[in-house]
């Protein structure tokens, strides 16, 4: 009993001098307390300012174009000043940062200067050893918290959800600092494209690349949270990719195009039943490969109703064909379609010959997806017959297989699952002929059917585990 009673008055001891040292402390630092306050008021202020810069950047970047194209009309001159400010993004953006990185630091210093040492002479008369390092450590996250929660997190939610009165409030002040820091950075932007120069690498592609993966991370947390839906993911990202394709890879190759001689007889015409598919059709003189105009079927009708089959020949109701070459950036032709009024393109490859045709529909097609109509063959080109077999049509192209099975077939030379067999095979197969199942990166392929030396349809045979490890391993093969 006496020993508890002397520990339990060590205890006391030990307590009431810890007291008494602290009690001192205070006294001796109530000066720096008024300080110590002002300290804590500026690093509210600076957050305060680092939280207006956070959600008027988010506000403006967010802001909805349409809106504010009515506000300009209204004649609303926040409205203009926000145009005038987005015309120049790299200004915009720099200035944003130079307030926010400005107002982090002066709160840093503030907080090291100030805080930190009070917390240290606060930790001295309990003898916690490393005190100044403990509280520098302890203030620094303090701090990170307070300015990543209320100087970013909550400012740029609510910049979201009220992005056009946040913008508008804000632009006045955004500008306003932007002309008052308008040296530094201009001087910024002068180092940053001087290193990229160094780099050799060009500022425009760089924000480009990031803009679309940018969007593309957007698009997938938009799906995460139920705000789009996959077929609304699948056509955003189809106008993201459309202008990294060129022609030859959505084209009409010329092995299915519905051609006619020039010379042909109306009578002749009308007894191909497939003229009735197609509203507009490319004629050719003599040979394939010279296209030399495109026959509107509308034209057709219309002439013969007026003066008989008799009395009209194809060559006269010809329009001009529109030629590309088969290498044209699938967005510039688009542009371009618009731009002429037309509704079908003449590929032509590198030696001049014909190699295929792109339509309006084709190009919508990119975007939105397969738009069926009355004439389109009702045969899938992909059917699922079990869990790992499929059957193919031969003229599925290797990015519809790559994106629907994770695959990553590749040819120099050929666009479609046909044309890489008869590559691995080294010939042209013969109508009908029996081939052995060819291999490619772990999937099996089992040619069905031979025509016009192509091949048509295809078992595709594959093990999802199998198919992983097999790319896995040529992924390690290409490291080494």
């Amino acid at each position: 009993m006496n020993k508890w009673l002397h520990f339990l008055n060590s205890v006391l001891k030990f307590v009431t001098i810890k007291v008494s040292k602290f009690k001192k402390f205070r006294r001796k630092n109530k000066m720096s307390e008024g300080s110590l306050l002002l300290q804590i008021v500026i690093i509210i202020i600076l957050t305060g300012i680092n939280a207006f810069f956070s959600s008027a950047e988010m506000a403006i970047v967010s802001l909805n174009k349409n809106k504010l194209k009515i506000l300009i009309e209204d004649g609303n001159k926040k409205a203009i000043l926000l145009d005038n400010l987005l015309q120049e993004p790299s200004k915009f953006l720099s200035t944003i940062q130079v307030g926010i990185t400005l107002a982090g630091f002066f709160a840093s210093a503030s907080a090291a200067t100030g805080l930190s040492q009070y917390l240290s002479g606060a930790l001295q008369p309990l003898n916690i050893p490393y005190s100044n390092q403990i509280s520098m450590i302890l203030i620094t996250f303090l701090l990170s918290y307070i300015t990543l929660v209320f100087g970013e997190l909550i400012p740029k939610r609510i910049a979201l959800r009220n992005s056009e009165k946040i913008a508008l409030s804000s632009v006045g002040v955004v500008v306003f600092i932007s002309r008052l820091f308008s040296p530094f950075v201009k001087f910024l932007t002068f180092s940053t494209n001087f290193v990229l120069t160094i780099l050799k690498m060009k500022e425009d592609n760089i924000e480009e690349k990031v803009s679309k993966e940018e969007l593309r991370s957007l698009v997938e947390v938009g799906k995460e949270h139920g705000v789009i839906n996959e077929a609304e993911q699948e056509m955003i990202e189809n106008i993201i990719e459309f202008d990294e394709k060129i022609a030859r890879e959505i084209m009409i190759p010329r092995t299915k195009v519905f051609l006619i001689d020039k010379n042909i007889s109306i009578h002749e015409l009308f007894e191909n039943k497939e003229i009735g598919k197609y509203s507009r059709i490319p004629v050719y003189e003599n040979e394939a490969d010279n296209i030399v105009g495109v026959l509107l079927t509308k034209d057709l009708m219309m002439e013969a109703y007026k003066k008989g089959f008799d009395n009209i020949k194809v060559a006269d109701l010809l329009q001009e064909a529109y030629f590309v070459p088969e290498t044209k950036n699938v967005n510039e032709l688009f542009n371009e379609m618009q731009l002429e009024k037309k509704h079908i393109t003449i590929l032509i490859d590198e030696y001049g010959g014909f190699s295929g045709i792109v339509t309006l529909e084709d190009l919508i097609e990119e975007v939105m997806g397969n738009i069926a109509d009355e004439f389109d063959d009702e045969d899938l080109s992909i059917r699922q017959l079990s869990r790992n077999k499929y059957l193919i049509s031969g003229e599925v192209s290797l990015n519809d297989l790559n994106d629907n099975f994770n695959f990553e077939l590749e040819s120099k030379y050929y666009d479609t699952l046909s044309g890489i067999l008869i590559e691995n095979l080294g010939y042209i197969p013969e109508d009908n002929e029996n081939i052995e199942p060819i291999t490619i990166n772990g999937v099996v392929f089992k040619p069905q059917r031979v025509r016009n030396k192509k091949i048509e349809k295809v078992v595709m045979t594959f093990d999802k585990d199998k198919t992983e490890d097999e790319k896995a391993k040529n992924k390690s093969n290409e490291d080494e």
